[in-house]
């Protein structure tokens, strides 16, 4: 559905918002929390805050295999739901989008689990889900970008996937 052009990857690997090297507190109080990728979901988790949308792939990095104690982790993480999508790196299928909204419009604790990768789900999630979600998603080297999704970064996610190339 839509596919990154290579002149934005510099722009698509800044961080959206402010990050954090631990996970906030205020999060436990949200109405609805989204992480994407393993390493934050898991964090997220062990913080004491289940999210209502976890989007995982079970590596971190692209390449790396989360250990078998860190998969049987994300596992119990948002069980009452789970779908399964397939997406490229650099791209958002229409399974990957699809699930996204059906999440969004549900408000049941979903766990998307991508075979491929997850590395522009964040913008579906900022397109697609409630205000006031607190969005989370790592920030390689650096920790958790943490953001209160309103007007302003939804039209910001918007302008991204307007740029990019659709299938």
């Amino acid at each position: 559905m839509y596919r990154m052009l290579p002149a934005m990857s510099a722009e698509l690997s800044q961080p959206l918002g402010p990050v954090l090297k631990t996970v906030p507190a205020s999060l436990r109080d949200s109405q609805c929390v989204v992480t994407v990728g393993d390493r934050t979901t898991l964090a997220v988790a062990k913080s004491g805050c289940e999210p209502h949308l976890a989007i995982v792939d079970f590596k971190t990095r692209r390449h790396q295999q989360l250990s078998a104690d860190e998969r049987q982790a994300l596992a119990r993480i948002c069980a009452d739901r789970v779908l399964r999508v397939r997406n490229p790196a650099g791209g958002i299928t229409r399974e990957l989008w699809d699930a996204v909204a059906s999440t969004a419009e549900q408000r049941t604790r979903t766990r998307i689990e991508v075979d491929g990768e997850e590395d522009l789900a964040t913008l579906a999630v900022l397109a697609l889900c409630p205000d006031d979600s607190q969005v989370l998603y790592g920030q390689p080297g650096e920790g958790l970008v943490h953001l209160s999704l309103g007007p302003e970064l939804r039209q910001r996610a918007r302008t991204f996937l307007d740029r990019m190339k659709e299938n």
